[in-house]
């Protein structure tokens, strides 16, 4: 699900108030899921705390780029689970879903610089013309008018903001033309885990105590994943810009987990041309660099790659993870971890969990049944 963003409307209300109000723009800008704010140039974005803690000795682990942490992990997973995968998602594909992360937050910011700025000069300044003109108006009636106005505009102003907020929902379909479906059984008919159990189970692995965790340890851990989602994206289609974490995400997503704290992608097929996935506001550290764990001149099969002009992208090759923080440990969002899924040429199948900060129940997390055969089914 894709969460997205109304670029520059706070200053926009601030330079021209009532044409905002009443005819709010419709630009989508360069981002998803960030709200009413106006947006830093890169250099000038700030750190946030420390991420969660995962298996950094996990095998195949790289990292490719330090603060904020992005680590590939080849061979995640291997073809016959990435091919399982894909089987049981073609059925049920469907148009993957988008929603307006935020709203919350931006419909609240809207309507107080509303009540702040352009209701109250419209009010004074409708009272006044009301009193032209009346030797008998009064200071009380100035009041009462002046009241009556704004309290008339505030209405005016939230039934607009209330508008275009469900206009940008149904129009932001138009940032993600893939089709998804999610996975949420993890076992096979021959009692071993599916493609998407053994991607639970290794992502449980990787996010919480190592390769030697126990079953309640993988449990416990996937008991704050979302079900795996599947997404194909066929030529021509692409996810633009956006965010994976969401700032109003104590409100809107408390049904879900909480803040989204790690996104774990894995690619399910290789794809030669297009599809790339790139985060913009990233530049890869250079061959050699200090600081960041598995840097280096990188191995041929290698699937990061260093783009000096656009950002850092990744390349898709099957089995290979994924794995960014798009939001620190205690659940501040951390707008460097932009990213999109550039337009594909070949095909391409991703499935993807997203980590959240408490337990994710369904609809959108495993059931107790499921979690249960973590430990019991065999990989």
């Amino acid at each position: 699900m894709l969460r997205a963003r109304i670029p520059l409307l706070s200053a926009m209300l601030s330079v021209a108030p009532a044409a905002a109000l009443l005819a709010p723009t419709t630009r989508l800008g360069a981002a998803a899921r960030v709200h009413a704010r106006m947006v830093a140039p890169t250099d000038q974005l700030e750190s946030v705390g420390a991420r969660i803690p995962i298996d950094e000795a996990f095998p195949g682990m790289r990292q490719v780029h330090a603060d904020p942490d992005v680590f590939v992990i080849e061979n995640f997973l291997d073809s016959a689970s990435c091919d399982d995968m894909v089987a049981r998602a073609e059925p049920k594909l469907r148009a993957s879903p988008v929603a307006y992360a935020g709203w919350t937050q931006d419909f609240s910011e809207l309507f107080e610089l509303a009540a702040k700025g352009p209701c109250l000069w419209f009010a004074l300044i409708g009272a006044w013309f009301q009193a032209q003109g009346d030797v008998s108006f009064t200071k009380l009636d100035l009041a009462v008018h002046t009241l009556q106005n704004y309290a008339l505009l505030l209405a005016l102003a939230a039934g607009a903001i209330a508008a275009f907020t469900k206009a940008r929902t149904s129009g932001l379909q138009e940032l993600r033309t893939s089709t998804s479906t999610t996975l949420d059984d993890l076992g096979a008919e021959d009692g071993r885990a599916s493609g998407a159990g053994t991607f639970v189970r290794r992502a449980a692995r990787l996010l919480g105590g190592g390769e030697e965790s126990p079953a309640a340890e993988l449990e416990a851990q996937a008991r704050l994943f979302e079900a795996p989602t599947i997404i194909r994206y066929e030529a021509g289609q692409a996810l633009a810009p956006h965010y994976d974490a969401n700032r109003a995400a104590t409100t809107e997503d408390a049904d879900r987990g909480g803040q989204t704290l790690a996104t774990l992608i894995v690619y399910l097929n290789d794809v030669r041309r297009g599809g790339l996935t790139r985060f913009g506001k990233l530049q890869p550290a250079a061959a050699g660099a200090a600081g960041a764990k598995g840097f280096g001149a990188p191995p041929p099969s290698a699937s990061a790659k260093r783009a000096p002009a656009e950002g850092l992208t990744v390349q898709p090759r099957k089995g290979d993870a994924l794995l960014f923080f798009p939001a620190d440990a205690a659940g501040t969002f951390d707008e460097r971890t932009e990213h999109e899924g550039c337009p594909a040429v070949d095909e391409k199948y991703i499935a993807r969990i997203w980590r959240h900060q408490q337990r994710v129940r369904p609809p959108y997390g495993l059931a107790e049944s499921q979690l249960a055969k973590l430990g019991a089914l065999d990989a």
